[in-house]
């Protein structure tokens, strides 16, 4: 408070304040590894911060408000575009410097965005092919956010103008910690199908197939008579009609062309401000959320100096905290086990759920807990102060529209005195799992596709069952992607594959030496059903994997009708059956009531000191639990916590997080 005694000093070239007492910030930089990481000195506090929303007035009390609330980090400058350019190359950055000042003499840290996330008006309207068109040829309006099409030139070059401007003038900022690039990219328009889309679609082809030949054999264009002969006869995946669909191989294409084509405007934007800044570490906020599959973030992670990640929870469903527990993991997977930060959550309702349910007093502090306890290197919310106008006037904030004297801002509060006290937190990582499970976003994009055996089907669901399983019996789990190496795989006793429907010949090899290794698998049904190209891999569905590692071979699919089947054991079973024959494997359980009653359904077969277990179907929730609970029985793999209790550790540190009894404890072993 006592920094507000005196007027801000400007310098003369673009206003730093010109402050004693007052430490730059320094980030944790390996040169020898190449790497830019988060500071590891502290957990960072804060959210998004739009002080173009406000009158200069409110600004200070932002500040004191920060102060006593223990915010360390804001970031700044999101949706600014149309603030700071107001016409083509018209620049106005006072009111930003304003805000950086403001900020820096109050000790509290910038995470400077580029503002490119809402391309402004006059841009839009003077090129409107910018604007993406969607699935139905239908060309998306200025008004919303995200509008613009990752293929537009005129988009790339007026995002760089920008960023090169922004850069430029704070990229030797004292008060910028770290820069934030774009926000949530592919969350509102992922897919574009325009002309200029279809372009660099097959330009992008052409880097990945050597001829057309080559296309139309990975596609399998032969079949429908979808054989092309020239580059240009190719098509973007849209609309086809009634009762068809697009090819899939095809449509595979382009969902990797498209998570590729948003990294690559990451990419430029990054560089351009490597220009300027060699000491600050550079991320864009992921969204790792249960039913967000657009961009393959273990690839986009690659390219990050740490990564970041926004999530929100599912109001509605009462054990919404195990699917937090969830995609904090997965997001742990996507650094490669390293900490991360969570840069956008809400402290109580947001507005775009069917019903927005408040938090109940005690939940955030608890979802805070659990993400740093997974390896986040703090808490961070959307947004600072909550919004008078606009879509998002309804989504809470720390600052919520009755102010400060409020239940959120005296939790959030609290929650910032937690983060100051615990800073030794983040020096560790979160400690490694034994168990973990393969997750794909190309498994993702295959399994929404029709024509499938059966349209209930469900990716996301069926690896959120599996986690919710280990985490119900207590058994943490880490995320490895699918094209996993040996060494990754290596590191865990136990590895899990739901549904991983696509597999290439050296990544079904790579879980072979695995096992090899004195590996175990859980394999579940439909997995290794076909190559990357979606081709099915014939002789029995599976392939090597299912018949030689899982010894079993699957003759036919047999979806369950509602109420139909159950398994000799007891388990209860839903959605999934199979026509199978034994090979090689002990046979668990068999199906019963169904259309293919005697066929193994539950199997394990043993390689030396490993084993494999095959589930050839979709097991309900408490049996899941219960085939779990008996294979991390036999391979000795120790529990803790259960049921509404989650018990993870960073280091020395052990946090014991009750859901039930609205409880947190940190200890330092």
């Amino acid at each position: 408070m006592a920094s507000w005694s005196k007027a801000v000093r400007r310098s003369s070239s673009f206003g730093w304040p010109q402050t004693t007492g007052f430490k730059s910030r320094k980030c944790n930089v390996d040169r020898n590894k190449g790497e830019l990481m988060l500071n590891l000195g502290k957990l960072h506090f804060g959210g998004d911060y739009n002080p173009e929303q406000w009158p200069r007035e409110v600004w200070k009390q932002d500040i004191e408000l920060m102060q006593r609330a223990g915010v360390n980090l804001v970031s700044l400058g999101i949706f600014s575009w149309a603030k700071i350019e107001r016409k083509d190359g018209e620049y106005h950055f006072d009111w930003l410097d304003e805000a950086i000042e403001l900020l820096h003499q109050g000790g509290i840290a910038i995470d400077m965005a580029t503002a490119t996330a809402s391309p402004p008006a006059w841009l839009t309207k003077a090129h409107p092919d910018v604007l993406p068109i969607n699935f139905d040829g239908v060309r998306l309006s200025h008004g919303g956010r995200q509008q613009y099409s990752p293929a537009s030139k005129v988009y790339q070059q007026k995002a760089a103008a920008l960023v090169e401007q922004i850069a430029k003038r704070y990229g030797n900022n004292p008060a910028i910690e770290m820069w934030h690039v774009n926000n949530e990219y592919g969350c509102h328009s992922p897919y574009c199908y325009s002309e200029q889309s279809r372009q660099a679609f097959i330009e992008w082809l052409q880097k990945k197939y050597a001829s057309i030949e080559e296309l139309n054999a990975a596609w399998g264009t032969d079949f429908w008579s979808q054989r092309y002969y020239d580059w240009d006869e190719l098509v973007v995946p849209k609309r086809t009609p009634d009762g068809t669909h697009p090819n899939p191989g095809q449509q595979m294409d382009f969902k990797r062309y498209s998570s590729d084509a948003h990294l690559e405007l990451f990419k430029m934007e990054r560089d351009i401000i490597r220009k300027y800044d060699q000491k600050r570490p550079i991320t864009t906020n992921f969204m790792s959320m249960k039913f967000t599959y657009a961009m393959d973030y273990f690839k986009w992670a690659k390219e990050m100096d740490f990564v970041s990640t926004d999530h929100y929870l599912a109001q509605h469903d009462p054990l919404n905290h195990i699917d937090l527990a969830q995609q904090a993991d997965l997001t742990r997977g996507f650094a490669d086990g390293k900490q991360w930060l969570l840069m956008e959550h809400s402290t109580s309702a947001v507005n775009w759920q069917p019903r927005n349910y408040a938090k109940t007093p005690g939940q955030e502090f608890r979802n805070s807990a659990s993400f740093v306890a997974r390896g986040s290197q703090g808490s961070m919310y959307f947004q600072w102060r909550q919004s008078q106008a606009g879509s998002e006037r309804f989504h809470s904030a720390l600052v919520p529209h009755a102010g400060s004297d409020t239940r959120v801002f005296r939790e959030v509060s609290e929650l910032g005195a937690w983060l100051k006290s615990n800073p030794d937190v983040a020096n560790y990582p979160t400690d490694q799992a034994n168990v973990a499970i393969v997750y794909d976003y190309e498994q993702f994009w295959a399994l929404m596709q029709a024509n499938l055996p059966t349209q209930d089907i469900n990716y996301a669901e069926t690896v959120a069952k599996w986690y919710r399983a280990m985490w119900e019996n207590g058994t943490r789990v880490d995320f490895v992607p699918a094209d996993a190496s040996l060494e990754t795989l290596s590191k865990y006793e136990l590895v899990l594959m739901p549904l991983v429907h696509m597999l290439s010949e050296q990544e079904e090899r790579v879980f072979h030496d695995y096992v090899a290794q004195g590996g175990n698998l859980v394999v579940s049904y439909f997995t290794n059903t076909a190559d990357r190209t979606l081709r099915v891999k014939l002789g029995g569905y599976g392939g090597k994997l299912v018949k030689e590692l899982a010894g079993v071979y699957v003759e036919e699919f047999y979806p369950l009708r509602e109420g139909q089947g159950a398994l000799s054991n007891g388990y209860k079973i839903e959605l999934w059956s199979e026509l199978t024959r034994n090979l090689s494997a002990d046979v668990i359980a068999k199906f019963v009531e169904s259309d293919v009653d005697g066929s193994p359904a539950l199997t394990v077969k043993s390689h030396g000191s490993s084993k494999v277990w095959y589930q050839g179907t979709e097991l309900k929730l408490g049996s899941q639990r219960k085939f779990f609970k008996s294979i991390t029985k036999e391979l000795g793999i120790e529990s803790e916590g259960g049921e509404s209790t989650e018990v993870v550790r960073r280091g020395p540190y052990k946090f014991e997080i009750d859901h039930e009894k609205n409880k947190v404890k940190l200890r330092n072993n």
